[in-house]
């Protein structure tokens, strides 16, 4: 048989064709694979440290309910819910019911403390917690709160009433300046924290999360804190305080009769010990957060999916077999480059959560990659 009409080895033409066009997809394959898996790591990347810096606000957010609500709340009423206003031969009206006269009523009743309105007990069950100032402190439930000054801890009133010495009425008030300032320095102490851990040091745990997870450039870090600013704005906090205090008393002085007691009252009223966070002097009594800053982060009803919305401009690997340089491609991409995208929310899960009024500590993180 002629060469030329022999079929041996025809194989070979369409293979010098198909082998390099396979080795093509191959590279292909891994090309595309490698793009996705930094893609995918800078993602997670984005989204841990997201996800990080929103706790650092969820974390503020919850303490600070408890610092309005529930701590003081627990210490005046636990501490005075048995210890009883005596009345009964001074005051024609004295009321039966030991409860009603007891110095947690009394000091509830004169706006010195927040209680459930309801009269719980226990609020781990409940969606919403409803703490409040009564009696003479209602002006205080608002979220932006009116403080009477000078707060008046005894009124003459519960010294004409009650059998209320002056000694117990000074006791009060010491306890009285003693757990707001602790209050008002444990707020202050969150309050640094949370500063020092976001805007004043430009989002350094949200860098970092980022750098360690991806191994970039450090000039990445700082392009997605620019987007956590953008996104949040400035969050506003303020702190709640007053200056003067007024309290009265039945101070003993001897001799029979009715003139054996006789009522005394600090006037003029005393000047209160500045708390920690209070820059314009006073008694640490609340810590409001503006509704704006508390909004930004859940953003109730707003968007389909609500919170902050982040996006950065991630670094492509600059090396590839079919050298296309996708970080120069802006043709290819929306806003001109290729960009990572996530939204965070604080308190989305619990539309009752609340720093004030009714103070609920149940903001929680959610995330939609």
């Amino acid at each position: 048989m002629r060469p030329w009409k022999s079929r041996a080895g025809q194989i070979v033409i369409p293979a010098m064709l198909l082998f390099p066009t396979l080795f093509l997809f191959v590279y292909l394959i891994y090309e595309t694979a490698k793009l996705s898996r930094e893609k995918i790591k800078h993602q997670f990347a984005m989204d841990a440290a997201a996800f990080v810096e929103a706790t650092n606000y969820s974390d503020f957010l919850n303490r600070t309910a408890y610092v309005n609500g529930a701590f003081p709340m627990r210490i005046f009423e636990q501490g005075y819910d048995d210890f009883p206003a005596e009345c009964e031969g001074k005051w024609t009206q004295c009321p039966e019911a030991p409860a009603a006269h007891s110095y947690a009523e009394l000091l509830y009743q004169n706006g010195i403390f927040p209680r459930s309105a309801s009269g719980k007990k226990q609020f781990d069950k409940e969606d919403s917690w409803d703490i409040e100032y009564g009696g003479k402190g209602a002006g205080r439930n608002s979220a932006n709160p009116t403080l009477e000054d000078p707060v008046v801890l005894f009124s003459m009133d519960d010294t004409n009433h009650f059998y209320h010495p002056w000694d117990l009425a000074t006791e009060v008030y010491k306890l009285y300046v003693q757990v707001y300032s602790l209050l008002g320095s444990v707020e202050d102490a969150q309050w640094q924290v949370l500063k020092r851990l976001t805007k004043e040091s430009n989002h350094s745990f949200l860098q970092k999360s980022y750098w360690l997870n991806t191994g970039d450039a450090d000039n990445s870090g700082p392009a997605l804190a620019q987007s956590f600013d953008a996104a949040l704005g400035a969050f506003k906090t303020d702190a709640q305080c007053v200056r003067k205090l007024i309290y009265h008393g039945n101070k003993y002085l001897g001799g029979t009769g009715i003139q054996q007691y006789r009522p005394f009252s600090t006037d003029p009223p005393v000047d209160l010990p500045a708390s920690a966070g209070c820059g314009g002097g006073g008694l640490f009594q609340m810590q409001t957060v503006d509704k704006t800053s508390v909004d930004a982060l859940s953003r109730p009803g707003g968007t389909e999916y609500p919170g902050l919305s982040l996006s950065l401009r991630w670094q492509i690997p600059g090396k590839n077999y079919f050298n296309v340089d996708f970080g120069n491609r802006p043709q290819d991409f929306r806003t001109g480059a290729p960009e990572l995208h996530t939204t965070v929310s604080v308190g989305a899960n619990n539309k009752n959560a609340s720093v004030w009024p009714h103070p609920t500590p149940k903001f929680q993180v959610r995330q939609f990659p």
